[in-house]
């Protein structure tokens, strides 16, 4: 029966993903599969006991309970030192602080469980505490399942057939200079331009994407196309969309550029930073095209912090679906208690 269950929940996965890989829930059925799978491992280890599956059982098994033991600690200590690092290459900055916060509140965290807090609030106030935890596990959650489904994203092998190639920008240096992680999304455009074009002979058109932010002199647009021309791209493989001022927008405005050129079956890919790969893709999914993304690379200190910026942002991004769930379970820990207080 197990197995049954676990092959339904793989035939399942792959229906969700291959339908649209641009979903956090891919994560979550992925981990259903995971799940049923370990006890799949553990039903054959503990019957049958083939020698393989027995000790691949119990080295998973020890390897989830020493995350169970250590996990918190380990990933603390790891924000902490990742903090330090970010500091010492990029300077201190409050965008370059989301590592040191949430390693600090893990910290605190260690040390409430320490105290019996739950002792010290009054008991009509006691679902509150309640309340609070189920928020950290519900925001727990959805970190673990953002963080699958955006790996997962990663795994993508496009052809060599694509129309354009839209890189989306970022913030400029010096107000008109291409930083080096916005040298790596042209790098990597580029290198998807050259090598269609010596596997299937077919040019694309690179639009490259950003509108002029307070403190540039110039439009993000025209500096990655400056940049591109050093880099010997001609110049009429080159579309500027210099309006956008957000993700959103570069998916909204490129797209209106490719029709302007194109008929509706023309085929795209776009190119950003891996760890906004899966929130470019919500966003090109809302501006109603049909796109999927190239990641370039991120020096790997950077990656952690980045990260969990788009974390916040993917749930600030569906705060209402987020603030009704949590309101919910608020108003029914608030009825249970305001029940139980009648009752006694």
């Amino acid at each position: 029966m197990i197995h049954t269950i676990t092959g339904i929940l793989l035939l399942v996965f792959l229906v969700v993903y291959f339908q649209d890989r641009r979903k956090v829930s891919n994560g979550f059925f992925l981990s259903l599969f995971l799940l049923s799978l370990y006890f799949s491992f553990a039903y054959e280890a503990l019957t049958t006991r083939p020698p393989v599956i027995f000790w691949l059982f119990i080295v998973i098994t020890i390897l989830g309970i020493l995350f169970l033991l250590f996990g918190g600690f380990s990933l603390m200590v790891f924000f902490f030192i990742n903090a330090r690092i970010l500091f010492k290459k990029e300077g201190f900055r409050l965008r370059n602080s989301l590592t040191l916060a949430v390693g600090l509140g893990i910290l605190l965290l260690f040390i409430f469980s320490l105290f019996p807090i739950q002792e010290f609030i009054p008991e009509q106030l006691s679902f509150l505490f309640t309340f609070s935890i189920f928020c950290i596990q519900y925001i727990s959650f959805f970190f673990i399942e953002f963080f699958i489904s955006s790996m997962l994203y990663q795994v993508y092998f496009p052809k060599y057939d694509k129309d354009f190639i839209v890189v989306l920008g970022s913030g400029l240096i010096n107000g008109d200079q291409v930083p080096p992680l916005l040298q790596s999304r042209i790098n990597k455009a580029l290198f998807f331009y050259r090598k269609q074009i010596d596997k299937a002979d077919k040019r694309a058109k690179i639009i490259f994407s950003g509108g002029q932010g307070p403190n540039e002199t110039i439009s993000e647009a025209e500096a990655m196309a400056k940049f591109a021309l050093t880099q010997e791209l001609p110049q009429a493989d080159m579309i500027i969309e210099n309006q956008s001022v957000n993700t959103e927008e570069n998916m909204r405005f490129s797209k209106q550029k490719m029709e302007e050129l194109a008929a509706d079956d023309y085929q795209v890919v776009y190119v950003t930073n891996s760890f906004h790969l899966l929130r470019a893709g919500m966003y090109a999914k809302r501006a109603g095209l049909k796109a999927q993304g190239i990641g370039s690379k991120t020096a790997f200190y950077f990656w952690p912090n980045a990260f969990i910026r788009e974390f916040i942002a993917y749930m600030v991004l569906f705060h209402k679906v987020h603030l009704i769930v949590l309101s919910i379970v608020f108003v029914f820990l608030l009825s249970v208690a305001l029940l139980l207080q009648l009752v006694n």
